[in-house]
């Protein structure tokens, strides 16, 4: 769905294969037009599972809009677990630790509000995040825009 006018929206997606190798993230923040104002991806050391690995993701997009002064929009992640541990951390021990980061970070934002997309919804955001699995990208990437593909794929549609 599309914000409200004046709300930004920042899709978020983990590529993740399995507990040996690293795995990918990416993070695309839309106007509430739809226009991609800035999008990023980093590699992350290995995750025992894609829950602790897309919570790892989430805090790392959310570090990233803190330090380009972005402290209020829309997270959505096609991640339901990652999101039920950020809304009730107390039934989440395993993530204890990477949830108990969220707190500061939260407190230093204005407002963090956290939906579940559906993948469909989520398609740019996780194909930019298996290209860093795929073609291993290890150097993590920001860029002020979208990526240049986005734009010719929304001239094309």
């Amino acid at each position: 769905g599309e914000p409200a006018v004046g709300v930004l929206k920042c899709n978020v997606h983990c590529s993740w294969i399995n507990e040996l190798c690293f795995s990918g993230g990416a993070w695309l923040l839309r106007n509430h037009d739809g226009e991609a104002m800035c999008h990023a991806w980093d590699a992350f050391l290995p995750h025992q599972n894609r829950i602790s690995a897309e919570l790892s993701c989430i805090y790392w997009c959310l570090k990233s809009l803190k330090d380009l002064h972005i402290t209020s929009c829309e997270v959505w992640s096609d991640c339901h677990a990652a999101l039920s541990a950020l809304a009730n951390p107390v039934a989440w021990p395993k993530y204890q630790s990477i949830l108990d980061n969220f707190a500061g970070c939260l407190q230093s934002m204005e407002v963090i509000s956290f939906y579940v997309s559906s993948p469909k919804e989520n398609v740019v955001t996780r194909d930019i995040a298996k290209s860093v699995t795929r073609e291993g990208r290890l150097t993590s990437y920001l860029s002020l825009g979208g990526p240049a593909w986005l734009h010719e794929k929304i001239e094309r549609d």
